[in-house]
């Protein structure tokens, strides 16, 4: 049964019937009467952190060594030669196994196609040319290596493009078709590559309220294997809906999900507490919610970052700057990792596989944190010398990937910047 959500009435502006199983839906098919979720009505959400589950016990013994801070510049390439007498920005990258790297261009000209960019070792090995995506949430290598780009489709819907990077071949999976009167759309995603499951959350808000949703997608078929409606789930924990508070999907070790978003559960919306929902395979709850602070911190998510153990890190951006926090997979709010005075840079995150040293943006490039210790390193610079824009911090074979721009040798020139110890 579709489960709808009464829109707060700061968010209470135009929207559309969800359909996300990828069936167009039926002209004569009614939108569902709003009714509040049993959440909705129920007794008042828990506001204190949980520290009744395992906390975050540090580094792995069995884990990999650390390699130390990731912050020497292994390689920067400069994108331009891919699309010549295109403007385009790097929008998304992902790494692979080999030690290259796709990325992904958009061109201001919204007439034109976006372009999906090879890097091998230091230089740009080819490119081919893609339908749009819109607004890219997410960018996988399968595990065939294809791309998967997932986001808004634009007149195609939402969805995903699978992408053959030497062939340019796209395949497309619509999750939810386009329609004229659908207005806000928020969504995240998760790969498992060994089974090949792509999992995907959709916070969709309609005339009728708001329908949020996971979906298990297989990326050879492109069908959906599993979906669940998310309204109780988050109704349980928050009186606002997923939209701009969805922080990200993490994949888990059993072949689940962890979704991290900022829940309010009072109506005063600054309230928030970041919060953790753990799935299995077949998209059912693994334990219940996990607060990773309480409500009187005000927290706030920036950025998360995963570990192959099931591990969340989280950077939060508090009243006096910014904490970084860990969860465990099944555990809950545990001990300040480190605290930053910076509340401007804490929009991405990476944590080495080791667990013992993380890495964030700066002004001038980017700056190590021991999260052992604490200790935030000096920032250290990526060889750009005006206006740099550092725009995601990704893992990658041998250290960590950045894309972003620079306005040497050019202004707003896009790069990739390989980053090692």
């Amino acid at each position: 049964m579709t489960r709808w959500r009464r829109l707060p009435a700061a968010l209470a502006a135009g929207c559309v019937v969800l359909a996300l199983s990828g069936c167009p839906v039926g002209e004569d098919e009614q939108t569902p009467e709003p009714t509040p979720s049993a959440a909705d009505l129920g007794p008042a959400r828990p506001i204190d952190p949980s520290t009744d589950l395992p906390a975050y016990p540090g580094p792995p013994a069995s884990g990999p060594p650390s390699t130390g801070p990731l912050t020497t510049v292994r390689a920067a390439i400069d994108l331009t030669a891919a699309t010549p007498g295109v403007f385009a920005r790097v929008v998304a990258a992902v790494a692979t196994p080999d030690g290259g790297a796709f990325a992904l261009l958009t061109p201001a000209d919204r007439a034109l196609p976006q372009t999906l960019v090879t890097v091998r070792g230091d230089a740009i090995a080819g490119s081919v040319a893609l339908p749009r995506v819109e607004d890219v949430w997410d960018v996988h290598l399968s595990g065939d290596g294809s791309v998967l780009v997932v986001g808004n489709l634009g007149d195609d819907g939402y969805g995903l493009r699978v992408v053959d990077p030497a062939t340019g071949a796209v395949r497309t999976t619509v999750l939810l078709p386009a329609r004229d009167d659908l207005h806000f759309s928020i969504g995240r995603s998760a790969l498992h590559p060994a089974s090949g499951r792509l999992h995907v959350v959709l916070s969709v808000a309609t005339d009728a309220g708001v329908r949020e949703a996971l979906l298990a997608v297989d990326v050879a078929t492109g069908r959906v294997v599993a979906e669940r409606d998310l309204a109780d789930d988050v109704a349980a924990s928050s009186a606002y809906p997923l939209a701009d508070q969805l922080a990200g999907l993490l994949p888990r070790p059993d072949g689940g999900v962890t979704l991290v978003f900022d829940a309010s559960p009072t109506q005063v919306p600054q309230d928030r507490i970041p919060t953790l929902l753990r799935y299995d395979g077949d998209l059912e709850p693994v334990g219940g919610a996990a607060r990773v602070t309480g409500s009187s911190e005000g927290a706030e998510t920036q950025s998360i970052a995963g570990a192959a153990d099931g591990t969340v890190f989280l950077l939060v951006a508090v009243e006096d700057g910014s904490w970084l926090l860990a969860v465990p997979d099944g555990g809950g709010a545990g001990p300040l990792l480190a605290q930053l005075e910076d509340r401007v840079y804490g929009y991405a995150l990476l944590v080495e596989p080791a667990q013992v040293w993380a890495l964030l943006p700066s002004p001038v490039g980017v700056r190590a944190v021991d999260l052992t210790t604490g200790e935030a390193l000096l920032p250290e610079g990526l060889g750009c010398y005006h206006r740099l824009d550092v725009r995601a911090l990704l893992p990658a074979a041998s250290g960590a990937l950045a894309f972003g721009e620079c306005d040497s040798p050019r202004e707003d020139t896009q790069f990739l910047w390989f980053l090692g110890p």
